[in-house]
């Protein structure tokens, strides 16, 4: 069992990738082998990135933390830790449940995580990532949390208010990701459309698109998550003229009754 390998599982949506992907480079930048395979268990320390939006997702982290959990009784893995959605709203009750887990971090504390098991954060390498799926395509988080409290949603709850990530930052990621050889762009966020209202006072999804486009050059640009509220004409037409954006509208599912897509 090599004591630098460090496993990396993620769950849920885009936004828990490319927390993981964060979290990878971290890790190679303090001296750790990392993987990032469900069904790897040869690592030293094993960290499940959960979701904790739906039931069907929460059940399956908690399959995925007893999977490893019963790996590390067998003597598999030495080191288990759980962080993402599904801890920060569970802390206490996964704690009392599977007691094999060394520790439970919630969101937004990968610096915690990384002290504990021996490294620091290296902020300079904040947006820098190691891709865990194929190179072709890349999610870009552009926003944290959410500012509206549906009735129906968590995640206001589980990730706070909504916090845009300057364009500046947004660009320099977009092009570190072009040179790993990203040709299809997916940016994500809890809702695309309120980008910027907390930074710049007023929604720039438009402008930080164009920036994209015209400083970068991917294939394609999708844009994922894009609520009713918010959606401009001029937004439209930006999709409809700018050639690397997919021409299509992502609209999360509770939206499509016949009164809200009238209004």
């Amino acid at each position: 069992m090599e004591a630098k390998k460090v496993n990396v599982v993620t769950m849920g949506c885009p936004k828990n990738v490319v927390d993981s992907e964060i979290l990878l480079k971290q890790l190679q930048a303090a001296g750790y082998f990392v993987t990032h395979d469900e069904n790897e268990s040869s690592a030293y320390t094993v960290i499940i990135n959960t979701c904790g939006f739906i039931n069907d997702a929460k059940e399956e982290s908690i399959d995925m933390i007893l999977k490893f959990a019963n790996a590390k009784k067998r003597g598999l893995i030495r080191k288990l830790y759980v962080i993402g959605c599904l801890s920060q709203k569970y802390p206490v009750e996964l704690k009392k449940e599977i007691p094999e887990v060394d520790r439970f971090f919630g969101v937004n504390s990968m610096e915690l995580l990384l002290n504990e098991i021996g490294g620091n954060i290296k902020k300079d390498l904040l947006t820098d990532r190691i891709l865990s799926g194929p190179n072709h395509y890349a999610y870009l988080k552009i926003s944290e949390g959410c500012d509206r409290t549906c009735a129906f949603c968590s995640i206001p709850f589980i990730r706070g208010r909504h916090i845009s990530k300057s364009i500046g930052t947004i660009l320099k990621e977009a092009s570190i990701l072009e040179t790993k050889g990203v040709k299809e762009l997916i940016l994500v966020a809890q809702d695309l459309n309120y980008y910027g209202v907390d930074l710049y006072k007023k929604r720039m999804l438009s402008t930080l698109i164009e920036k994209i486009a015209s400083e970068n050059s991917f294939e394609w640009i999708r844009l994922q998550y894009l609520y009713p509220t918010g959606l401009s004409d001029s937004l439209l037409e930006q999709i409809k003229d700018i050639g690397q954006i997919c021409k299509y509208v992502d609209i999360p599912l509770q939206h499509i009754t016949d009164r809200m897509l009238k209004k």
